[in-house]
């Protein structure tokens, strides 16, 4: 008989990757390194593979996996919730509880939720436990949010202008600014605020070296005064991963900085600073 423990949850995966079915039909919990191979560009089509929930997967590997590259290597379990790696020797369940939920009757019930699904002793939902460096540990129903909206740089200390009525700094006429203007040194990394389409890039009247992209729920983001542009117009782009430009001072601007916008479905502008970290 196969011996399937090196890919249990309280001992590291082996080397050896099982077929993927040894998975979905196991009622154990089950985790692996999964490697992507050619063809394998959705992660939902992985989950379902699997057994589990692509907000599973996106939970447990930290990462919307909006874009799956081939030969990219991705931890994939059979359960629905967060596969949770313990970093040290020192951590306790009473510590990743209170991670996750905090206090209460709720992490109370969390905590036996975490006990049942990973097979811990009973006396671990009264008394503490101490998991071992490596140990992995489902927690049940845990997601992570990436439907947001992040800055498009990293490090954003102060916004040289906000968004709203503003005397403008060439023409001196007082006129809306549609967008926020980020200062950033020339050549510094652009990055969508959110996932999806790159729809338009390239010069742009007053915003210099431009870059627009679509989401998902339609609203769109525009990147200007950019020194380069990485993109072309068709390609898919995630959220703080794909390299969309660097910071310039092209177009109408007086110094390096990214102008940076949101607009509805309509084409209106939203102000910027109210969408980030929101839907």
């Amino acid at each position: 008989m196969r011996d399937f423990s090196r890919f249990s949850v309280l001992t590291p995966a082996g080397p050896e990757e099982p077929k993927p079915e040894v998975l979905r039909k196991a009622k154990r919990l089950l985790w692996v390194t999964h490697k992507v191979g050619k063809g394998e560009y959705s992660a939902s089509y992985l989950a379902k593979l699997y057994g589990t929930t692509l907000a599973s997967l996106q939970a447990t590997n930290r990462d919307e996996l909006y874009l799956l590259g081939n030969g990219r290597k991705l931890v994939v379990h059979n359960k629905d919730g967060l596969l949770y790696e313990v970093r040290k020797d020192t951590e306790t369940l009473s510590g990743i509880v209170a991670r996750f939920k905090g206090g209460g009757q709720q992490a109370r019930q969390f905590r036996e939720w975490v006990v049942q699904a990973n097979g811990l002793p009973g006396y671990a939902i009264i008394d503490d436990y101490e998991f071992e460096k490596g140990s992995r540990v489902l927690l049940p129903g845990i997601k992570v949010n990436f439907d947001t909206y992040h800055y498009p740089v990293n490090s954003v200390r102060r916004l040289s202008s906000r968004f709203g009525l503003r005397q403008h700094p060439i023409s001196h006429e007082r006129r809306q600014h549609v967008g926020i203007d980020i200062p950033k040194p020339y050549g510094t990394p652009v990055f969508p605020a959110k996932s999806g389409v790159v729809i338009e890039q390239g010069w742009h009247e007053g915003y210099g070296l431009l870059v627009i992209i679509r989401h998902p729920d339609g609203f769109t983001t525009r990147y200007g005064h950019l020194s380069k542009i990485r993109v072309k117009v068709g390609q898919l782009v995630q959220r703080d991963r794909t390299l969309i430009g660097n910071v310039g001072s092209t177009g109408h601007s007086t110094g390096p900085h990214l102008h940076f916008e949101v607009r509805d479905r309509n084409g209106n502008p939203v102000n910027p600073s109210h969408k980030i970290g929101r839907h």
